[in-house]
């Protein structure tokens, strides 16, 4: 470490405006997440029970990737199977190679949704049909669970915008794979 670098740190509050810049991000991705679970739960409301809280999390260092945003939503309406599914939204930072993307330079910034918990037939099913369509979503297993990640690369406020609306049609189209039947089985 220099002594230039801590003086330019010191200098102008240089540090204190890199902190704040780092919350105000935090806040606006927060704001997104929030935005974006809502519209999902909208889409599919026999999935969630309005009573039940989030759960939201940012993460700088992981234990796995590089930063995570997410907020996960139990699963827990009238037609959500008894089991422990909670719909995880999120944008998380990756190195490409966690999502065998080598199409990307830096850090993959997977914006998408997972259903936590689901059955791996219920994922199976909804990648097959995601494949078969004509959609610009990108499937992935992913290293935190063994559920599948529905999401796009990002690099902009205007492609999460994108991103988000094509991610609310998929979960309206899909979504139905997640809940139970008259029995009980997903």
């Amino acid at each position: 470490m220099s002594e230039e670098f801590l003086t330019k740190g010191l200098q102008s509050d240089r540090y204190l405006k890199a902190l704040r810049l780092i919350k105000q991000f935090e806040n606006e991705i927060e704001a997104i997440l929030h935005e974006f679970d809502q519209r999902m739960v909208d889409e599919q409301p026999g999935l969630f029970d309005s009573s039940t809280g989030l759960s939201v999390r940012t993460n700088q260092s992981p234990s796995s990737g590089l930063a995570t945003h997410r907020i996960n939503h139990a699963m827990k309406g009238p037609r959500a199977p008894d089991s422990n599914q909670r719909l995880n939204v999120h944008l998380y930072w990756m190195p490409p190679t966690e999502y065998n993307r080598t199409d990307v330079d830096g850090a993959l910034r997977a914006f998408g949704y997972k259903v936590k918990g689901a059955q791996s037939a219920s994922d199976d099913r909804v990648v097959e049909q995601t494949r078969a369509g004509d959609w610009s979503v990108e499937t992935s297993e992913n290293p935190y669970d063994s559920n599948i990640a529905f999401y796009d690369h990002v690099s902009s406020a205007e492609e999460i915008e994108d991103t988000l609306e094509t991610l609310v049609r998929h979960f309206s189209e899909f979504g139905e794979a997640y809940a139970a039947d008259s029995d009980g089985h997903p």
